[in-house]
Order: structure tokens, then sequence, then C-alpha cells
């Protein structure tokens, strides 16, 4: 019968990724599922039928890749637990100290002048970017909707309401009734990119869809848009850190 301790064998792993593997049977499944994810791991989900040799078969020809989206997961688990966090947008970083509690409540980051003290719990592995996303949402409540008012009194624009959110596809949104909303993330972008949005976001009053004549009058208002929409893309890829993703 297939199980955990069999798998780790068959992939030549340690018992220490027991945490990073697991094994489930699925009565939905029709066929062999590999679903990789940081939270989760690496699942192999079994279908309702199926025989022992051919999953095993299947899952020693994978062995390569399957290898390689663990080592990719353990990486991923490893940036949930900064040494340093940076805000492009305000120019401000600091250095993440980790402090112990054992079972207590972990409470909340205090901040000093360039220190991020953090509570950590022992193997608690998502409870740090559970705290630090707590921390960023403080500050994006702090900055962004002044920041927006702002450059809103410079259009001679006015909305309802503004909202931070954690967005997980977008960056802002404006709606019918002339709210806006702003993902939290953006904090972790720099200037140029988060002025591009609040623009975007603004001109949405006047515009709602993205027709030519939105794009047009979103060059006014904010002319070489497309550098900064251009820088925005690469850094939602490459530098928004995994702790405040997860």
């Amino acid at each position: 019968m297939i199980n955990l301790d069999s798998l780790l064998e068959l992939l030549d792993l340690s018992d220490d990724n027991g945490d990073l593997l697991s094994l489930r049977q699925s009565n939905k499944a029709k066929r062999l599922i590999f679903k990789p994810s940081v939270r989760n791991g690496f699942e192999i989900i079994l279908p309702r039928y199926y025989d022992d040799k051919w999953v095993l078969e299947v899952i020693a020809k994978s062995k390569p890749k399957i290898k390689k989206r663990l080592a990719e997961i353990e990486e991923a688990r490893r940036e949930l637990r900064p040494t340093s966090i940076v805000l492009p947008v305000t120019g401000n970083s600091w250095e993440v100290i980790y402090v112990g509690v054992g079972d207590k409540d972990p409470g909340m980051v205090t901040e000093s002048s360039g220190t991020l003290e953090v509570p950590e719990k022992e193997a608690d592995v998502f409870g740090v970017p559970i705290l630090l996303q707590k921390w960023l949402h403080d500050k994006a409540l702090a900055y962004l909707p002044g920041r927006l008012s702002d450059v809103a009194a410079r259009l001679k624009l006015s909305y309802n309401k503004v909202r931070i959110k954690r967005q997980k596809t977008r960056w802002g949104s404006c709606s019918i009734k002339r709210n806006i909303n702003l993902n939290r993330n953006l904090m972790l972008m720099p200037y140029e990119v988060v002025d591009y949005v609040l623009h975007h976001e603004l001109t949405h009053l006047r515009i709602l869809n993205h027709a030519p004549k939105f794009w047009k009058e979103l060059e006014i208002s904010f002319p070489g848009y497309k550098k900064s929409l251009k820088e925005m893309k690469h850094f939602e890829r490459n530098n928004i850190p995994e702790w405040a993703l997860i």
C-alpha cells in the first residue's frame, strides 16, 4: 500500500521533507494529480481507483520534477521569514528581529527606529507572515489614502470612499459608485508605480472602462504612464516577497 514513508524512500528524501510532501485520495479525481503550493507543500492526489504499481511508476518517472518543486517550495518558505523589509514607496527599511513566544499568543510586530521585532511561535511556518501582513496593512492605511487624496485634489477629482484591501490579482479598482480600492502590497512598489496606479484609478472616475479614450485621458494627467506600467509588471513578477503573498 502506498504511504508517505514509501514515497519518501522512492524519491530519496529524508524524513525532514515529510512536512513538504503529502498524499491523499480523492473520490472526485480521475487521474493522478501533482499539486504544489507554498502553503500546502507538494500534494500527491490519488484518484478513486488506482493501481499501486502504476502510481509508483508515474512518481518515479516524475522524480526530478517533484524534487525540483520541493526545493522551490522550501526556498519560498524560507522567504516567509525575512531578515529585512524595504518599503520602496516611502524609502523606509527595517531589520527584522525574531523573538520566541512559545505557545503564548504571538501578539503583534513591534517597530522601533530601523527595527521590527516579530514574535515567533516555534514550528509555526505561517505565523510570521500573518503578523507582517497585519503590519503592512497598517502601513498602507497610514500612507495610501492620504496620497490618493493629494493626487485627487491636484486633478480636481472627488471620490466617495477608499478602502485598503488584500487583493490577489488587482493593484486597484474603481466602482461605479466612485469607491476606490487599493492593494496594500502597493507599499512594496516604487513611488512612481504607486503614482501610476493612483492616477489610473482616479481616471476611472471620468471613464469607467479601458476604451482608447481612457488611455488618452490618463496620458494627459500622467505623461509617460507606459514606462510605469512596464515597471509595475516587472515588479509584480519579481519583487513582491513571498511573505506578503501567502
